[in-house]
């Protein structure tokens, strides 16, 4: 960030980043694996209201996979970013 601003506008350049990294990081995150976690269960526990509880199963092996699919999403939207920056960058 430090490179790509003038000097002026770095503290702003760093709130951005900050912001994005926030909103990018932070909500969408534990959203993914908490629909990962639920669509592993394979038994849940429902009351007299036909209302869904806790989960007693987990198929662990699903789990597994759904949570390391989403970690290898991630880390592959991330690697294709690094590249586009890394060829897009023009120095000042």
């Amino acid at each position: 960030v430090y490179r790509c601003v003038p000097d002026k506008q770095r503290s702003f350049a760093l709130g951005v980043q900050s912001v994005f990294l926030r909103l990018l990081g932070t909500i969408p995150g534990p959203i993914l694996f908490g629909v990962a976690i639920d669509n592993s269960c394979t038994l849940w526990d429902i009351n007299e209201c036909k209302t869904k509880g806790a989960c007693w199963v987990y198929d662990n092996e699903r789990m597994a996979y759904l949570l390391m699919g989403i970690s290898t999403a991630c880390k592959i939207i991330t690697i294709i970013f690094v590249v586009m920056a890394v060829c897009l960058y023009k120095p000042p």
